[in-house]
């Protein structure tokens, strides 16, 4: 059965005008068209899929374009796009992705073959172990986890501009011991948005998990934000609930895919993932493409690594509270 997805930000002047949104590609979705409508095919579970809808087009800005009606919408204007700007637009799109996907997998290759974890983990000094032990990860927790040190990581800010700083490195662990990047924690960042990095710019999302030698096949999940958070949730889990977390309020819907087999999954954002205004409904966004009848949100008053590191937050009480949407 097709699960409905979130509407691309571009498109919310359409939100009133269409149902049935589902991710079709890494830049493509598809509903209802505005203009001719649809429903639901015969077979009761597919959705409708003639309008198609891309963020970012061959000219730049987002685009709709209805199969059936040649409905086309875009921010400035509504015209019918000839079949040949259509295939344009669908082949850049193909070819960026395919693209992207090199260099990932690259990436790994790189990842595996300088076996860049250990080395920063043999790094780790006292100091080093006392900071990452303040975040709440105790030294045996560090070992296991590979987090290792980096004195000297080159910060790239763009327009040539860069600066030095030390920095905490976190393997972005999946399960069976897999390695998929490692994560940098910049220590002295001259900006907020400089604090954290990913080793390898492959342009990809991960989802981590801290308890990484064992299989995953399903079960429940407790869901965070950055891996810093997973690590802290999973060294103090009440529950035999998995901890994963994500790495931005507006993950990759793709990466939901690992969690097919997983229900109940607890949502457990940071307080500012509920107000809109700031974050534009990130909650919204992470049950609507997770699925509403698997998820639960659990509303935590300060973020869950701080709550369990410098208040002695009970989670119990506060999964056994969750909201289903």
């Amino acid at each position: 059965m097709t699960r409905e997805a979130a509407l691309p930000i571009e498109f919310v002047p359409l939100q009133s005008r269409v149902n049935f949104v589902a991710r079709r590609g890494k830049s493509e979705w598809s509903s209802s068209c505005p203009e001719c409508g649809g429903d639901m095919h015969a077979d009761g579970k597919t959705f409708p899929d003639r309008f198609r809808m891309w963020p970012v087009s061959k000219g730049g800005f987002p685009l709709g374009w209805c199969r059936n009606c040649g409905y086309t919408w875009t921010p400035k204007e509504e015209r019918k796009p000839t079949r040949e700007e259509i295939e344009t637009w669908r082949k850049a799109q193909i070819e960026a992705e395919e693209q992207r996907k090199r260099e990932a997998e690259r990436a790994i290759e790189l990842l595996q073959s300088e076996n860049l974890w250990t080395r920063f983990a043999q790094n780790m000094d006292e100091q080093t172990r006392e900071i990452v032990k303040g975040w709440g990860i105790p030294e045996s927790w560090q070992d296991y986890l590979k987090i290792g040190y980096v004195p000297n990581y080159r910060v790239y800010k763009g327009d040539e501009h860069t600066y030095q700083s030390p920095a905490v490195t976190m393997p972005v662990w999946w399960a069976q011991d897999k390695i998929q990047n490692i994560k940098i924690r910049v220590l002295k960042p001259q900006d907020d948005c400089d604090r954290y990095r990913n080793w390898y710019r492959t342009g990809e999302q991960y989802l981590y998990m801290p308890l990484h030698d064992a299989v995953f096949d399903g079960g429940g999940v407790i869901l965070v934000e950055g891996e810093k958070k997973a690590a802290v949730t999973e060294i103090y889990n009440p529950t035999d609930y998995r901890v994963i977390g994500y790495q931005s309020k507006r993950p990759d819907p793709d990466l939901f895919s690992l969690l097919e087999n997983c229900e109940p999954i607890y949502i457990m954002p940071d307080p500012d993932a509920f107000i809109p205004e700031k974050n534009g409904r990130a909650v919204d966004y992470l049950v609507q493409n997770i699925g509403r009848e698997r998820s639960r949100v659990v509303r935590l008053p300060v973020k869950v690594d701080d709550g369990i590191v410098k208040y002695n937050l009970n989670l119990s009480q506060y999964i056994k509270g969750a909201i289903r949407p």
